[in-house]
């Protein structure tokens, strides 16, 4: 799903099991209120998290990721969502088609712009009734960009998912960089890259905080990518992954993130 204008996308659904969640931050208590935090490294969740500190190490800056489909809906989606007051996801949709929470059937029904052109704002306003000024301030549609990928040398069939929110930094880093790289090389499936996060200082004046942004990197050489571009181009239903391996950039040859 992509954030549209007009056609609402359909989300297929994934046969590989999600194994864990990654994050770049954390929940901590402040003047007696738990409040989230930002920090310079991935931080692994779930029951195989141990499995991944075990191959990387205790603080990962670094992953060695697959993409197992080419489907952006799968593996690079972007959508908006609004939650309730206390974190429960209460609606979601593409900027055309939107599936809201409806309480008496207990599930998420969907509607479109065309039948409610208004949905957005009137979904803020219930959300917002009753509350204070300070927390209804806080209800809004916001950009989520979900990331889904295997991560390599792990020995579990499954994927892992890196969501953010971060709509001026990491959402436009990510999804153009994913973007690009599929339209450079035709394919993004099985190519080998790096998921890496580092702090950077702001630029604007008078402002003294530091932030993580995460970024894509293909995990081979320019002049690689420029051969399989070209190749690919001359080739267009050849396969991009069996081509790095007959040219030696096999995914066993390439370094590992340590």
């Amino acid at each position: 799903m992509r954030i549209q204008s007009e056609n609402g996308i359909s989300q297929p659904s994934s046969a590989l099991t999600e194994l864990g969640r990654i994050a770049v931050g954390e929940k901590v208590e402040r003047s007696g209120q738990v409040v989230p935090s930002s920090i310079d490294s991935f931080r692994i969740r779930g029951d195989h998290a141990g499995v991944v500190h075990k191959i990387y190490g205790d603080s990962i800056t670094e992953l060695p990721i697959l993409f197992y489909s080419d489907q952006e809906e799968l593996v690079c989606n972007e959508r908006l969502e609004i939650r309730t007051n206390d974190g429960k996801l209460f609606g979601y949709g593409d900027n055309h088609t939107f599936h809201i929470w409806n309480d008496e059937l207990k599930k998420y029904a969907v509607t479109t712009t065309d039948r409610r052109p208004q949905i957005r704002d009137e979904t803020v306003a219930f959300l917002q009734k009753s509350l204070p000024p300070a927390k209804a301030k806080l209800i809004k549609w916001l950009p989520v960009l979900t990331l889904r990928f295997v991560i390599r040398d792990i020995p579990l069939l499954g994927y892992w998912q890196f969501s953010t929110r971060a709509v001026q930094t990491t959402i436009p880093n990510l999804r153009n960089k994913f973007d690009e790289y599929k339209k450079l090389f035709g394919s993004v499936q099985y190519l080998p890259f790096l998921l890496k996060v580092k702090k950077v200082k702001t630029n604007k004046p008078g402002l003294a905080y530091q932030y993580p942004i995460v970024d894509l990197v293909p995990q081979f050489s320019f002049e690689t990518a420029h051969r399989l571009a070209r190749y690919l181009r001359e080739n267009p239903t050849a396969d991009a992954s069996r081509w790095l391996r007959e040219q030696g950039d096999s995914l066993e040859s390439l370094p590992s993130a340590e």
